[in-house]
């Protein structure tokens, strides 16, 4: 599409079957690598759409939030939805690597935008608002049951049983990573209830040890 004005809908058009194509990819359906002339392709698209009059550069970012917002509450918030547990987190701890990898690949189609018009009006980049629509409508749900879930896990291996080490670190992942850039939202909804309930268990677990056992069993078990 190599031309000296392409109309919104046309350009538009082109820009959604990438996008649409990205989306497949993630959801595993049969689909071809995108290939870099495609790539050359859509930037060239964008360009000739916002250096030129008319310039679409805003409508193409709106654009941008819409089809990830519509993705993510058509598709990846019912996925999660229909799961729990440990089956839950492995789908989240998937469901946000897929969406890095979307608002990358997308943000790459539509990268003179990020350097012309979101630069000049001050505005959030590109990829600040791909991984802040999956902190609005995911993460915000989803986090209360995800602590529970990964806290429910570190019980069980605190009972001698075996889990998922590296779902537990994928998931902890999520919570660090929606954080932006600050460990706030790790801190205040993940390590704040770990504490909580790791007080809460070995305090229950010494006063069935004092139960159970003479005081020094007691000191054994709660020392050595």
């Amino acid at each position: 599409m190599l031309q000296t004005e392409i109309k919104f809908e046309e350009g538009w058009s082109y820009i959604h079957q990438g996008v649409t194509k990205l989306i497949r990819i993630l959801e595993g359906e049969p689909e071809p690598a995108l290939e870099s002339q495609q790539y050359m392709n859509l930037y060239t698209t964008t360009y000739v759409m916002c250096s030129k009059n008319p310039n679409y550069s805003q409508q193409l970012y709106d654009k941008y939030r819409e089809v990830i917002e519509n993705y993510t509450i058509q598709t990846v918030l019912p996925s999660l939805r229909e799961k729990h547990d440990e089956c839950m987190l492995r789908e989240l701890a998937k469901r946000w690597n897929n969406h890095k990898f979307l608002v990358r690949l997308f943000s790459r189609f539509l990268l003179y935008i990020d350097s012309s018009f979101v630069s000049k009006r001050g505005l959030p980049s590109l990829r600040e608002v791909g991984l802040n629509c999956f902190h609005d409508l995911v993460y915000r749900e989803m986090q209360s049951m995800a602590t529970e879930a990964v806290i429910a896990l570190i019980h069980k291996e605190r009972e001698g049983e075996q889990i998922d080490r590296e779902l537990v670190r994928n998931v902890i992942d999520v919570f660090i990573e929606n954080g932006m850039g600050t460990m706030k939202k790790y801190e205040e909804d993940f390590e704040s209830f770990m504490l909580q309930d790791t007080a809460s268990y070995y305090s229950s677990k010494a006063t069935r040890w004092i139960q159970e056992y003479s005081c020094l069993d007691y000191t054994l078990k709660a020392y050595l």
